[in-house]
């Protein structure tokens, strides 16, 4: 999906399976059908891994896989360790009580569009609430409830969709920048930031120009409380850039793999559906 419309992906598959029943028409039509219910079921395979590990964007320069999450979290115990996402708020923010009985922590690319469609924040997301079901607005919601006091919500930005050839930029490096620049001035402008920074995105395609340095100085300039100066600053400077790749860094050596979104719910992964993070909610 990336640099596209995320719709476009399985006609391409599509395409592939008819190649492959093509050539087997010179077989008989006995062993063509049992030849066509093979492929079929391999074909149906493939499509069942790709989902359980998410939407399959993968990363040309690397192994990251961005994902939805919808159906590829069984809500078991994480492989990685949670606690890392405790104990620094400085690289990871947070909303809501530290001493809360449930936290929610999310893993996120900004320029992921599956994870602007969890935010539910940018305009175009409701278009695809018949696709992505409550993938749409899950982040958004447990946000919500931390914001009323009754969890803990932890975002950490991850920064891997990143185009080498985008002329305004590793876009998705200068958006966590650009929120950590924020967090330099108080947490409360962090999550203004962050919300800010997905309600600017304009469709579900990465290294647009979206997230360009001028472009992240304006959404900045946008919020009330934020002194421009400061961050205009800290954005130009690279400051924060030790920070977004400490970030990356921890993750991994935490055990966790780079996908987004990513939830843990106390610890365990779970769905990005919000189905499945409320149960794990309600269930902790």
């Amino acid at each position: 999906m990336k640099g596209g419309k995320m719709a476009e992906e399985k006609p391409k598959e599509h395409e592939s399976h008819e190649h492959e029943v093509k050539e087997s028409k010179t077989i008989t039509l006995k062993k063509s059908t049992l030849w066509g219910i093979g492929v079929f079921a391999l074909v149906a395979l493939l499509v069942v891994s790709i989902f359980t590990g998410g939407f399959g964007i993968m990363k040309s320069s690397g192994n990251a896989v961005a994902n939805n999450g919808n159906t590829g979290n069984s809500g078991t115990a994480s492989a990685g360790d949670a606690s890392i996402f405790t104990a620094n708020p400085n690289l990871y923010p947070s909303l809501g009580p530290s001493n809360a009985k449930v936290t929610v922590v999310e893993m996120a690319d900004f320029q992921c569009p599956y994870c602007a469609l969890a935010s539910g924040l940018p305009n175009w997301t409701s278009q695809y609430t018949s696709q992505y079901g409550d993938l749409v607005g899950s982040a958004g919601k447990a946000e919500q409830l931390a914001q009323q006091g009754q969890i803990q919500f932890i975002f950490v930005p991850l920064s891997f969709l990143d185009n080498p050839s985008d002329t305004s930029g590793p876009e998705s490096t200068q958006a966590a920048q650009a929120g950590f620049c924020a967090l330099q001035q108080s947490n409360d402008l962090f999550w203004k930031m962050h919300d800010a920074i997905y309600q600017a995105s304009t469709g579900p395609s990465e290294d647009t120009g979206k997230y360009s340095i001028s472009n992240l100085k304006a959404i900045a300039a946008g919020i009330s409380g934020m002194d421009t100066s400061k961050f205009n600053s800290c954005l130009d400077s690279n400051s924060t850039l030790s920070q977004v790749q400490q970030v990356m860094s921890q993750v991994q050596q935490a055990g966790f793999q780079i996908a987004t979104p990513q939830f843990l719910v106390n610890g365990k992964s779970v769905q990005a559906s919000w189905a499945s993070i409320q149960a794990a909610i309600n269930a902790a």
